[in-house]
């Protein structure tokens, strides 16, 4: 059984987890000020819930289900998409070109559903097991999404490499 009581419980937290949650956060369209703080209030809810695992797996799943629930929460406040650094504000930077520029804005046109399945697999280098316990879908449904957005993309795509 693990549970968390004290400072090598936290040193263990920062090594396992807070690169993977930082990952995540990022894959899912995060700052990373807003990550971290997502990783300091898993850490804290950690240790001030007691929570007791099975084992690693079971606490793994626990943090990572955590971390993506806390990212939509994140997204979906109101707050955060009116806000904009003052330093973003005063420099308009010019639209990047080439052809990684047009895979992005094709990845960005789809679906949120093949978007964000596509950022954790590809871009923050989950499997698709993890994928699918992030999303809280079975890792046939993962790999179906996946099928999908290459699909489009290759639609979306087609013409522009010619």
């Amino acid at each position: 059984m693990y549970d968390w009581t004290g400072e090598a419980d936290a040193e263990r937290f920062v090594r396992t987890y807070a690169d993977g949650i930082l990952r995540l956060c990022l894959a899912r369209g995060l700052s990373r000020q807003d990550a971290q703080d997502i990783c300091q209030e898993l850490f804290l809810k950690l240790l001030t819930a007691r929570s007791t695992f099975h084992d690693a797996e079971h606490e793994k799943a626990w943090v990572l289900r955590a971390a993506g629930n806390a990212c939509k929460n994140l997204l979906r406040a109101a707050h955060h998409s009116r806000r904009a650094p003052l330093e973003e504000a005063q420099t308009v930077a010019a639209p990047a070109s080439g052809p990684r520029a047009e895979v992005r804005d094709e990845v960005e046109k789809l679906p949120p559903r093949y978007r964000d399945t596509v950022r954790l697999y590809y871009l923050a280098g989950y499997s698709a097991d993890e994928v699918a316990c992030i999303l809280h879908i079975s890792p046939a449904a993962v790999r179906k999404r996946l099928d999908r957005a290459r699909d489009m993309l290759k639609t979306g795509l087609e013409g522009a490499f010619v």
